[in-house]
């Protein structure tokens, strides 16, 4: 039997689409969110005792404690070469365009899905979500030139936010998801990179009072090194411990 840590606020998923609201998730917590998610990423890359990846990463596998610390959750050991994923039970919604056009399993679509995640955390909505049009089913396609234009961004943010935003912040954060949903996978950056540009983002505060961005309407779309590690990853439980 295994037995894994519970979280206080269960999976980002539940958070942002379920029954919650995402009533707690100012700016800041969603950031908190994103980065620890990113530390995890990248140490599962390239900083742990082996190298692990996932399938498909999405907001399902990242788990929040009562402070919105994030740790991820369900991941495995995958092999970093080409491996053929044909017969794997997988989903394509948030699935890199290498791995939906040739099977191929590299730390590169895990920062793919990782842009995918960190969009629908800005945007409050699911990425091809069966209840909106064919149209507005792929989040990315909708959202690409809104997060080109600085002018328009804030008008994809999520109105639960409420506009308190720095338009700095969301612009960096904007940028990240472009070179993460990159078509070549080489072009796309490591997790490392992606690690080091969300913590000096974190560094631009939101003023306690008054909001930075209040958009006149919302569209209905709903470095340093900076130390990562296993702090970021649910681990098994010994049973003695209970």
């Amino acid at each position: 039997m295994l037995v894994y840590e519970r979280l206080y606020h269960g999976s980002l998923d539940k958070l942002l689409f379920g029954r919650s609201d995402g009533r707690f998730m100012d700016w800041s917590k969603r950031l908190k969110v994103a980065l620890g998610a990113a530390r995890g990423l990248a140490f599962l890359h390239d900083e742990g005792p082996f190298q692990a990846t996932y399938n498909e990463f999405s907001t399902l596998n990242i788990q929040i404690d009562k402070g919105f610390t994030a740790k991820l959750s369900g991941y495995g050991c995958v092999g970093f070469n080409t491996e053929e994923i044909s017969n794997a039970p997988m989903s394509a919604s948030n699935l890199s365009v290498e791995t939906l056009e040739k099977g191929l399993l590299t730390p590169k679509r895990n920062v793919w899905s990782f842009g995918v995640m960190l969009l629908e955390l800005i945007t409050g909505r699911k990425n091809l979500d069966p209840n909106y049009s064919k149209e507005e089913h792929n989040i990315f396609s909708r959202s690409r030139p809104f997060l080109t234009d600085d002018s328009h961004l804030c008008l994809i943010m999520d109105s639960r936010i409420k506009g308190r935003f720095p338009t700095k912040a969301a612009r960096i954060v904007a940028d990240i998801i472009l070179k993460c949903l990159r078509k070549d996978p080489s072009e796309r950056p490591t997790m490392r990179d992606v690690v080091e540009a969300l913590a000096r983002v974190q560094e631009i505060m939101v003023p306690c009072r008054y909001p930075l961005q209040e958009p006149f309407f919302v569209l209905e779309l709903g470095g340093s090194s900076v130390p990562s590690g296993p702090c970021n990853l649910i681990t098994q439980l010994p049973l003695d411990t209970f």
